[in-house]
Parts: structure tokens; sequence; C-alpha cells
């Protein structure tokens, strides 16, 4: 191997190039892996190893259903008659994100920079902020993509936040399949939908079980993100199939029917055909085809279709400022923005900012309420929002950190704060 090289094999079993085969399902489905590893071969592998193994962990707390993402590193060595460069340029078209670990011997190595760095930048632009830079040891000067992220070994928290939120909008991005939970004589059949089209890497949507007494926010914030939904009814009734289907209607999206009931009368306005009777020996053909055919491009970015108000994400301390939250979300609603219903259980941000991350990044700006929450809460949150949007070039374009202060006002604003005591504030901060 040369010096230098990473060399870099899946670290699970590979065969040649053209025949690959994950053992496991990456986070992306239209990916065979989540993440390229690259780092320099000068450097001890063991530290790597670890400092990964650490980062998946970390990774799969904060993505939606707990799953693992799939890394492309070298844990074993090349098959004989395996071509580096082969490898390397499969698992490159093959990865989504760019992890490199960055030092003097990588910056000197011409199979990291221009073979693995330089080859992933070709695919996705030399800026891309699908790159994540590590730096393990001082480097002269800026490291190779200065514009990006980077972070030192130790700051492996705000890297985890960061490619957990890019890789949660990225599987955003791809087709969104709700399959609606049934009554308990329907979890049969879901299982069996849920993986055909896990197989057919759709996303499948909801990563929450819900039951019979999940909050509709949440249903209804699961339906919005999804491009189709699939419903199923048995013979007999259940009120959270009715629900969830009842919401989808609300929906100008295709909501398909799937049912043992033969007479079935439910259909969505968006599609009159009739419903997918499950016990035909060709329904899940059918199906299939039904999906395919309402699956439109995917999505390529945050906006809110026209005709649609802002959306914000209102960050506040769940314990002490609850109320003020819920005022200004009636302020906000009633002068044609929205606010981001939040997740339940709610985290508190101060604490729990990387939870929040993904709700940042759909908004067109945050609010920060702040009402008897202390000085210290306030100023630590306001600092970590401060360095993402100086790391993170999407949540840098957002509009500037605003802030609630209930009157009477505790303190001035900062340049470039919108402050918003009053109803009568809001409209010029919308129109910011």
């Amino acid at each position: 191997m040369r010096p230098g090289a990473t060399g870099a094999v899946n670290r699970y079993t590979l065969n040649k190039p053209d025949s690959r085969q994950c053992t496991l399902m990456p986070f992306l489905p239209k990916h065979d892996f989540d993440i390229f590893v690259s780092y320099a071969h000068a450097e001890a592998r063991d530290w790597v190893d670890r400092y990964c193994e650490q980062l998946l962990a970390e990774l799969q707390s904060l993505l939606p259903g707990r799953d693992k993402p799939n890394l492309f590193l070298d844990k074993h060595d090349l098959r004989a008659g395996d071509s580096v460069d082969a490898v390397i340029r499969d698992g490159l078209h093959r990865s989504a994100l760019f992890l490199a670990f960055i030092s003097p011997q990588y910056l000197a190595s011409p199979p990291c920079m221009r073979g693995e760095l330089e080859g992933f930048q070709n695919l996705y632009g030399p800026a891309s902020d699908r790159i994540f830079q590590v730096i393990r040891f001082p480097i002269p000067g800026r490291p190779p993509v200065a514009e990006l992220l980077w972070v030192q070994a130790e700051e492996r928290k705000l890297l985890v936040e960061s490619m957990a939120s890019r890789l949660i909008r990225l599987r955003k991005e791809s087709s969104q399949l709700y399959i609606a939970w049934p009554g308990p004589s329907g979890n049969a059949d879901r299982t069996r939908i849920e993986k055909e089209f896990k197989d057919q890497r759709f996303v499948v949507r909801p990563n929450i079980a819900f039951n019979n007494h999940a909050r509709e926010g949440n249903i209804r914030q699961e339906l919005r993100e999804s491009d189709i939904s699939i419903h199923i009814f048995s013979t007999d009734p259940d009120p959270l199939a009715d629900r969830q289907f009842a919401i989808a209607q609300e929906f100008s999206k295709p909501a398909l029917v799937v049912t043992r009931n033969p007479e079935e009368p439910r259909r969505h306005h968006k599609d009159s055909s009739p419903a997918v009777y499950f016990p035909a020996s060709n329904a899940m053909t059918h199906l299939i085809a039904r999906v395919n055919e309402h699956s439109g491009p995917q999505k390529g970015n945050n906006n809110p279709p026209a005709g649609q108000e802002k959306r914000f994400a209102l960050l506040y301390n769940p314990d002490l400022d609850w109320q003020y939250a819920d005022d200004l979300t009636q302020m906000l609603r009633a002068c044609g923005a929205d606010v981001i219903p939040p997740s339940d259980p709610y985290r508190d941000p101060f604490l729990h900012l990387e939870e929040h991350l993904e709700d940042i990044r759909q908004s067109a700006g945050v609010v920060i309420c702040w009402g008897n929450a202390t000085e210290e809460w306030l100023d630590g949150l306001d600092k970590r929002l401060s360095a993402l949007r100086t790391r993170d070039k999407e949540i840098g374009r957002l509009a500037k950190a605003k802030y609630f202060i209930e009157p009477p006002l505790k303190r001035s604003a900062k340049p470039n704060e919108f402050v918003i005591r009053r109803k009568e504030d809001i409209p010029a901060f919308l129109q910011s």
C-alpha cells in the first residue's frame, strides 16, 4: 500500500467493486454508506477506530429511530486483486458525507488530498456542506476547506450535532413515505409494507410508534414532512387509524388506502381510485405501483410552498417560561407566522441544543423566549447559537436569533438582534 494512502475499504464485508453489498442498512437509503472516513495511514489507525466508534454511538443517539450510520472505513486489508483507486472511487460515489482527520501527514498525502478529498469535492462541489474536518494535530494555517465546519479532535460534540443535523436533512430530501399505525389486527400488514418499501430505499415514517394517546401535533408534523402516506384498515374500527387518515385528508398530498374490507368506502381527494385490497395476491405489486405513481421529485430545499406562512423555531426554558412561550406562539400565529410544534417531551435547549438543530434548519429564523430563566441560561444558549452560526453555513444564513423578553425589558439588545416586547413588534420582525 502506498505511504499515506487510506486504502479505504468498507468496515463491513465487501467483494469486488461491482458487487459489494453492505451488511447493514445505512441511515440514508439512497446511499450505501452514510460517511466516508478519510485519514493518512501515517497516523495510528487504532486512534481513528476508537474515535469513529464513539462518533457512531453518539450519532446514533441523535438520529430518528436510533438508526446507526454506516461508515466506509478501512477496517480490513484490501482483498487480493482489488485496486486501491477503484475501491476509493467506488466508496466516494456511494457515500453521503465525507469526514477527514486533518494532520500535517494528511496535508502532505496526495492520495488523501488529491484522491479522496478532491474526489468528493468533484462530486459535490469544492465547498460542499457534506464535508466535515477534524483537526487531530496542529497544522500550519487553516484546514483544506476552511469555509466549512472544522473542529478540534476534542470538540466531538459539536461535530456529532452538525453531522446528525446534515444526515437528517438529507434523509428528509429523499422520498418520505408515511405508513400509518393501524389497529392491532393490522400490525402484521404494516410490518410487511414497511419492509417492502425500506427494501426499495424509501424513507419510512414515522419513527415513533404512535398509540391512541399520541399528540395530534406530532402526527401532523410527521404527515406534513412526508410526500405520501399509506393508511391500513381492517374490518374492525380503530380510532388511531381513523385519526391519522382524517389528518392526512387536510393535506394536498396523496393518501393511499390499504384494507381487508372488500367494501372499504374511504378515499382521499387526491386519489379516488379503489383501495388496495390486501388479501389479493397482487396487492403488494399494486401498492408499489401506486406509490411510485405519486412519488414526485425529491425535495431539494427547505423553503415553504408559496402562500404558506413563515415558520420559526422557538427556544425557551421548559420549566420556567413555557407560559410565555405559549403566549408568543399565539401572537406569532395571529400575525400570520407559525411556530414549529414542540417535541414531547420538550428538552431544554440550553442543555440539549442538538435536539433542536433540525427544527432550526427548517425555520425562517429563531426566537428565544426569555422570561423567568436566569441570565446564565440566556447567555449560555446565545453563545452556543452564535458558535453554530459561525461554523454552520446553513444556520448562519438564517435570520439572526431574535429575543422575546417579557416586559419589563431586562437588558438592552445586542447589535442586529430584534426584540419583541408586544404583539405590535412582530410584523417588523417578520419582514426582516
